[in-house]
């Protein structure tokens, strides 16, 4: 009875976890059996991945075995898990972005007298957004990058050609691949971060508990929805912009210094928080 009972509340989180991806998929086009295909294959590269002895990726036999899919299978999907690395290079391109517009807010050769952003010029000058862009982007072209955040209402083009950056944080506009991937990227670090807590440190006496909290209440009146929103806004953006700060302080920027990482032999990891609102109909009375 007590296994019957551990099933169903994994199944009822399961639906909970599932239920807006769904709402995400249907909105893209994304079908059922495209998404079990794609499910299919992940369960694959998972059990690959984690379940090896060692360190070394699992074996086919073991992966049939743990996913329940046959080995003839395995082997087909074990060759489309590339992909994986295309996922990467997209999430990195929009780390790159957002490392362009912190440079305009951060990087004292992008202010002003009074400590603001400047406005930009496309000329090759000190004060250029190609210089900008150069130091910033990682490689990406300029005028792509330029693109994209217009695209994304991060920058807008002035009457007398000059540039000026309107917010602090790139987000991909909505209804688009590249907003779709950031949601996903999103759900899978927070996802990641459950998953670190509630099984890998038991796994590992060196794995520390990373930090994951909630606040929230079921009896709030409706009516001061807005203005939790507004404080939010306000403290949430406050607490984000010190974590760049920091970020900033203490990153190796490898497009700034090529070679120091490799010379010093510096080991880096991804960092960050994430902050998010909540907001749902409470039906309990």
């Amino acid at each position: 009875m007590g296994q019957e009972s551990d099933k169903a509340l994994i199944e009822a989180a399961l639906s909970n976890l599932l239920d807006p991806i769904a709402a995400m998929l249907l909105r893209n086009g994304v079908t059922f059996q495209e998404f079990t295909a794609l499910a299919k294959c992940t369960y694959v590269a998972v059990a690959q991945r984690d379940f090896g002895v060692r360190g070394r990726p699992t074996n086919t036999a073991k992966v049939s075995a743990l996913t329940g899919i046959d080995r003839k299978e395995v082997k087909r999907l074990k060759d489309l898990l590339a992909q994986g690395a295309r996922v990467a290079e997209a999430r990195e391109g929009q780390d790159k972005m957002s490392r362009v517009v912190r440079g305009w807010y951060e990087d004292p050769e992008f202010l002003d007298e009074q400590g603001h952003p400047a406005y930009l010029s496309l000329e090759v000058s000190a004060l250029s957004f190609k210089e900008l862009a150069r130091r910033y982007s990682g490689g990406l072209p300029f005028n792509v990058v330029l693109k994209e955040l217009i695209r994304a209402g991060n920058v807008v083009e002035l009457g007398d050609g000059l540039l000026r950056v309107l917010k602090p944080f790139y987000t991909p506009p909505g209804s688009d691949p590249q907003a779709m991937l950031r949601a996903g990227t999103v759900i899978n670090e927070l996802a990641n971060t459950l998953l670190h807590n509630l099984y890998l440190t038991h796994e590992s006496p060196k794995k520390t508990v990373r930090f994951e909290r909630r606040a929230s209440s079921n009896h709030i009146p409706a009516k001061d929805a807005q203005a939790f929103k507004d404080f939010l806004d306000h403290e949430g953006q406050a607490f984000l912009e010190r974590v760049a700060q920091w970020i900033v302080a203490h990153q190796v920027d490898p497009q700034v210094e090529p070679s120091l990482a490799l010379k010093n032999r510096i080991e880096t990891v991804r960092l960050g928080v994430g902050v998010y609102g909540i907001e749902s109909p409470h039906e309990g009375k």
